[in-house]
C-alpha cells in the first residue's frame, strides 16, 4: 500500500521526486561593460548571483535565449548550487535589461500600470550587436574568474552566443554547456544579412534597414513586443501573490482564475509558438481547436470558457511545476524576458562569420555538454550537427532528454539537466 501511494503521488506531481532547492535571495549585480554611444548609465550588463555552498570551486554563467532574461534560470539554478557543491551560478542579463521600466511593480496594479506603456525609441540599440555583447560577456566572465574557473552554459539563442564565446575568447573558460540550442540555429547568408529576406510571415529586414532607420531596433514583430512582455510579467508577479484571485479583465477572454489566465498562454497545449512553451498543466474550460495551428502543421486547443463559473488550472503533474514557474517568472527586480531584444544581435549571430569574420572553427580544450529536449527545438541528435562542425577535434557529449519542452529543460520540477551539469561541473579543473 505504501508504495502505492509514492506511486500516486509521484505521478500527481507533488514533488517528491525534485532535488532540493537554495531557498535563499539571489543577488542582483551589474557589471561595466564595452563603451557604446548609448552612455556609461547603459554599458553594462547584469548577473543574478546564486552564491556557492561550500567551499569556492568557480562558476557557471548562464547565457538566455533569444528575447529571455535571467530569472529563466531561476528554478534550475537554486537546484544547481545544492546539486554541485562550490559552484556559484550566475545567470546572465545582457545590457538591454537595463532599458526596462519596472516601476510598475512598486505599484498596486502593475498591469494597469503597463496597458498604457509608451514605446520608447532607443536608436542606440542598432549598435548593440555581436561584437558589444561578446566584449560584455569577456567583463562578466574576467570578474567571476577571480573566484575560480568559469563555465559558459547556454540555452537555445544563448547557446549559440555561448558558442561564439568560445572562439572568442574561449581562452578565459574551462567548459561550454549547451542546453536545447546550438552554435547555429538560423544561418543567414551575407547577401540575407545585409539586405534582408523574405520569409512565411512576410519580410524580415537586414542590416542595411537597420542602420538606415527603416526597421525598429529591437524585436517588435508577431506579436512580440516590450509591451507585451512587460504585461506578461504583471501578470505572473500579480498571479504569484494570489493565484486564486479572479483574473482582471483584459487577461483573457473569459472568466478565469490568475491562474489559469496567465498559464494558458504559455503552456504547449495552447501556445501557438513552441520556442516559447512549457508543459505545466491544463485549463479546465471548454476547448476547441485553433485552427491556426494546423496551417502550420500542428495541433494547438483554444479555451472557448469555463464548464462552470470560470476556467480554472490543474497542475496535471507535467514536467513544470505551475506555481513554481509562475513565482520563477515574478521576479520585480529583473525578468522572464528581454524586453528590449536588439534586432541587430539577432542579425548578427544568424550571420556570424560575416559580422566578425574572425569568429573561425577551432578544437576547444574541453569537453562541449549539449542536452536536447525531446519535445523543444533540438529533439534529435543530428540537430547539434553544427556543434562538430564549428568545434572540430573537440570531445562532444551529446543526449536528449525525452518529454521536455524548450523551455521545461530550465523548468523541469525534476531537475532533468540537473545530474548532466553537476557531473560536468565535477570534471572541471
Amino acid at each position: 500500500m505504501r508504495a502505492w501511494i509514492l506511486l500516486m503521488m509521484g505521478l500527481l506531481g507533488l514533488g517528491l521526486a525534485q532535488p532540493a532547492r537554495w531557498e535563499g535571495q539571489p543577488e542582483y549585480r551589474a557589471i561595466p561593460g564595452v563603451t557604446t554611444a548609448a552612455g556609461a548609465a547603459l554599458d553594462r550588463s547584469y548577473v543574478l548571483v546564486y552564491p556557492a555552498q561550500g567551499t569556492p570551486r568557480g562558476t557557471l554563467i548562464f547565457v538566455p535565449g533569444f528575447l529571455g532574461g535571467a530569472t529563466n534560470f531561476d528554478i534550475l539554478a537554486r537546484r544547481l548550487v545544492l546539486a554541485a557543491p562550490g559552484w556559484a551560478v550566475w545567470a546572465w542579463d545582457r545590457r538591454a535589461n537595463g532599458l526596462e521600466d519596472r516601476r510598475g511593480f512598486t505599484t498596486p496594479d502593475p498591469w494597469a500600470y503597463y496597458q498604457n506603456y509608451p514605446l520608447p525609441e532607443f536608436p542606440f540599440l542598432k549598435d548593440w550587436g555581436l561584437r558589444v555583447h561578446l566584449e560584455d560577456l569577456e567583463r562578466v566572465v574576467n570578474q567571476a574568474r577571480s573566484s575560480g574557473p568559469v563555465v559558459l552554459a547556454g540555452h537555445s539563442l544563448g547557446a549559440s552566443l555561448a558558442s561564439l564565446y568560445a572562439l572568442y575568447r574561449g581562452d578565459t573558460i574551462r567548459g561550454l554547456i549547451l542546453l536545447d540550442g546550438a552554435p547555429r540555429l538560423i544561418p543567414l547568408t551575407r547577401e540575407q544579412y545585409f539586405g534582408g529576406t523574405e520569409g512565411g510571415f512576410g519580410r524580415l529586414a537586414g542590416l542595411n534597414d537597420l542602420l538606415e532607420g527603416k526597421a525598429p531596433p529591437y524585436i517588435n514583430a508577431f506579436g512580440l513586443n516590450p509591451v507585451g512582455f512587460a504585461q506578461a510579467e504583471a501578470q505572473a508577479f500579480m498571479t504569484a501573490q494570489d493565484p486564486q484571485a479572479d483574473a482582471p479583465p483584459g487577461w483573457a477572454p473569459f472568466r478565469a482564475s490568475r491562474l489559469a489566465a496567465a498559464l494558458y498562454r504559455v503552456d504547449e497545449r495552447y501556445a501557438l509558438s513552441p520556442i516559447f512553451a512549457v508543459s505545466v498543466g491544463q485549463a479546465t474550460g471548454r476547448e476547441g481547436i485553433n485552427l491556426l495551428s494546423l496551417a502550420v502543421g500542428s495541433l494547438v486547443y483554444t479555451i472557448r470558457g469555463p464548464r462552470g463559473g470560470r476556467v480554472e488550472w490543474r497542475d496535471s503533474g507535467e514536467a513544470t511545476d505551475p506555481l513554481e514557474f509562475i513565482n520563477a517568472y515574478a521576479n520585480p527586480v529583473t525578468g522572464f524576458s528581454e524586453w528590449f531584444f536588439p534586432y541587430r544581435l539577432s542579425l548578427d549571430i544568424s550571420a556570424y562569420d560575416t559580422a566578425m569574420p574572425e569568429l573561425q572553427p577551432r578544437a576547444v580544450p574541453y569537453p562541449v555538454l549539449a542536452l536536447g529536449a525531446g519535445r523543444g527545438l533540438l529533439p534529435q541528435v543530428s540537430n547539434f550537427r553544427s556543434v562538430g562542425e564549428v568545434f572540430p577535434s573537440t570531445n562532444l557529449d551529446i543526449r536528449i532528454l525525452p518529454g521536455l519542452t524548450h523551455l521545461d529543460i530550465l523548468t523541469s520540477r525534476k531537475g532533468d539537466v540537473v545530474g548532466p551539469i553537476a557531473q560536468y561541473l565535477q570534471g572541471v579543473r
